[in-house]
């Protein structure tokens, strides 16, 4: 399901359709089973990108190059979303930050598409190299786990409630009835046996 923000950052920003919207949550999930990174984490990369790029599509590729890159410098794709969506806008000191492999003037001097080719050529295929590591398979169990819960708990969670309701309400106060009327006499008079009163 994407979050309220996200949907709404698509359709403000890139003027997302519900259709566009729905194959972008998809597009997400596919994501994350595949690199181990949780939806969490690619929606609010995905949703900064979407705020430079005004495009669904390029934010989709950006947000691939940035899973490359988060993998391959151990850096948050959070934070490498948000140094490619500002070198897209035109500040290019934040990816320099990162630690990329491109000097302060080489990334001033180029296009961003330019930028973009090199992180590429530098990056790509990072993130699924990773996945065919023994911990990028713990990662992706671990998003297939807490997408498991998740499902599970979002369907459990109202029937549970409606069972401790139900306790709550029936079971309780019978409980409680047969306690003060039945178990509590019987412990008064076995205590008052074992004392002698």
């Amino acid at each position: 399901f994407p979050s309220h923000d996200s949907k709404q950052t698509l359709e403000k920003a890139a003027g997302a359709t519900d259709k566009q919207v729905k194959a972008t949550e998809e597009f997400i999930s596919k994501m994350q089973m595949a690199t181990g990174v949780s939806d969490t984490q690619l929606r609010a990369a995905m949703g900064r990108l979407t705020l430079s790029t005004n495009d669904v599509t390029k934010s989709q590729e950006l947000l691939g190059l940035a899973l490359d890159i988060s993998k391959a410098t151990g850096k948050s794709v959070e934070s490498v979303a948000n140094a490619l969506g500002k070198a897209y806008d035109g500040q290019t000191t934040a990816l320099g930050k990162l630690g990329v492999g491109l000097s302060s003037a080489e990334l001033k001097g180029q296009s961003f598409t330019d930028v973009q080719k090199e992180l590429s050529d530098l990056f790509g295929g990072a993130a699924a190299r990773n996945a065919d590591t023994f911990q990028g398979k713990i990662d992706i169990m671990n998003q297939r786990f807490a997408e498991f819960q998740e499902g599970v708990g979002n369907k459990l969670i109202p029937v549970l409630m409606n069972l401790f309701n139900y306790f709550d309400q029936k079971i309780g106060p019978a409980f409680e009835w047969f306690k003060r009327n039945a178990i509590d006499p019987v412990t008064k008079a076995v205590s008052d046996i074992v004392t002698g009163k």
